[in-house]
């Protein structure tokens, strides 16, 4: 009978331990009270509270949560942290205008770095934002043109250079190979083919570069060559042969007045199940390098614009054919006024199109899109013009970013959504007051409206302002070359 109690007693210790397990409540890190919340993945469209704890979203509920910093949020929307694909600008500079954009990711992936490893190792630890790069095929085939030159050469300086008028020698295939392969196992993430800055580049070597990607099973992010529709053929026939994935970048200002078409071919492409996908900035202007081979003979045929319609980003003024030749020596970034504003809006409200900035690195007069592109989306096309849902444009600038990437990089399945599990990268704003403030007469400009932005569960902003001396951003790293087909 002694025994019996015993183990009477044991069992009902037992059920009151899991009892007290049941009704325990963890104190979290932060709780988001009383917010709007939006998930693009699942549709969740409401009013609840989410509970943060360490990097990840730990509970989203309609009851009340517990945590020593409670956010009260009503009449805000809470959202995934908006995920940038194509971003130059990567210092803490550039990504405090991000931040105040609502961008919790940015990573140069048009063009990519030289050496992934070193570029990590010098950001890690300090960053405001998660950061992350493609191996850069334009860097690697210059270099070994130049015959084993290993010179650090700026990108703005590279795209100047001879090699890019030339073919790369099939001779060094298997040596430019080795070179993008090992930039990929320190971390890059897919491979950054500038082609539009290389018009030597032969479509063999174009070609080859594909069939690497798809055996590697990595995407290619493409600044496509010049020649509107019949470029973005090539592209796509590239994708399609090789079964490569490909991310065409700025689709805008690089369709221009084959817009319509060009957004069809990617959509008919992905209807047949081809792993191509596109991007655009909500900007009538581009922005590149005035030594570039973009401004070779013919410039103005080719991109349907004079002299005119360039703006000099030092000065903020415009130019004529003897101010164009002094500064193409001199070399510098300048402004290019050259779409239709249906174009562009038309483009942005497609739904095949994400959302991607091209900003570029800090200057007082530089381009609107660099501080205000997400910004300006949710003001311009859902608040004032209703062209796209809060939803859908939420969408375009979290989830389909983030799915992109979810085959060279894992851990993206975890981001650009608000779910249980997910990273706290996360986004509190005003929907009313929520407005891109740069402009091209302006320059960088902080954008206005987001209170709050959380990076990797660490808040960065708080009540509309950076909190100094903090630094939450995490390198995104690609799995390396492993063939996963």
């Amino acid at each position: 009978m002694m025994v019996l109690r015993g183990y009477l007693l044991i069992i009902a210790v037992g059920f009151g331990l899991f009892s007290c397990v049941e009704s325990w409540e963890p104190n979290y890190d932060f709780v988001i009270k009383g917010a709007r919340v939006l998930d693009p993945e699942t549709g969740l469209d409401s009013v609840v509270n989410v509970g943060i704890l360490g990097d990840s979203i730990a509970v989203i509920s309609a009851s009340e949560l517990k945590s020593s910093q409670v956010i009260e949020a009503t009449g805000l929307v809470l959202s995934p942290g908006f995920i940038d694909l194509h971003a130059h600008g990567q210092t803490n500079v550039e990504h405090s205008f991000q931040a105040y954009d609502g961008v919790t990711t940015a990573l140069e992936l048009e063009i990519g770095v030289d050496s992934v490893a070193n570029w990590i190792r010098n950001k890690d630890g300090k960053s405001l934002i998660n950061f992350g790069a493609s191996a850069c095929q334009l860097i690697a085939r210059n270099r070994l043109m130049r015959k084993g030159n290993e010179q650090v050469v700026s990108i703005d300086m590279e795209v100047a250079q001879a090699e890019v008028d030339r073919p790369f020698p099939a001779s060094g295939y298997a040596e430019l190979k080795e070179k993008l392969a090992t930039q990929l196992d320190q971390g890059g993430i897919g491979i950054g083919l500038p082609l539009g800055y290389l018009p030597g580049a032969s479509v063999e070597e174009i070609a080859a570069l594909y069939e690497w990607a798809s055996e590697w099973s990595v995407p290619v992010f493409s600044h496509i060559r010049e020649g509107g529709a019949i470029a973005f053929q090539q592209a796509v026939a590239d994708a399609a042969v090789t079964d490569a994935q490909l991310h065409i970048c700025h689709i805008n200002s690089m369709a221009r007045k084959d817009i319509y078409f060009c957004l069809n071919l990617v959509r008919k492409a992905q209807q047949q199940g081809l792993k191509i996908t596109t991007e655009l900035y909500p900007y009538t202007a581009g922005n590149t390098e005035i030594s570039s081979a973009i401004f070779r003979e013919g410039w103005q045929e080719r991109l349907g614009c004079s002299y005119k319609d360039l703006q000099w980003v030092e000065t903020g003024e415009r130019l004529n054919e003897q101010r164009f030749k002094e500064l193409r020596k001199k070399g510098g970034s300048v402004i290019i006024h050259l779409l239709e504003e249906q174009w562009v809006d038309d483009a942005v409200t497609d739904s095949i199109t994400m959302i991607a900035s091209d900003g570029g690195d800090f200057t007082p007069l530089g381009h609107p899109r660099s501080s205000g592109t997400f910004c300006k989306i949710l003001r311009k096309y859902v608040r004032e013009e209703g062209r796209i849902t809060l939803m859908d444009a939420i969408k375009k600038m979290s989830l389909m970013p983030a799915q992109v990437l979810e085959t060279v990089v894992p851990e993206m399945k975890k981001r650009g959504r608000i779910q249980v599990g997910c990273k706290a990268d996360l986004l509190l704003f005003d929907p009313e007051e929520i407005r891109d403030n740069a402009t091209y007469e302006k320059g960088f400009a902080k954008s206005s409206g987001v209170q709050y932005l959380w990076v990797n569960g660490n808040l960065l902003i708080s009540e509309a302002k950076l909190i100094p001396d903090v630094f939450p951003g995490k390198a995104i790293r690609g799995r390396g070359k492993t063939q996963v087909k």
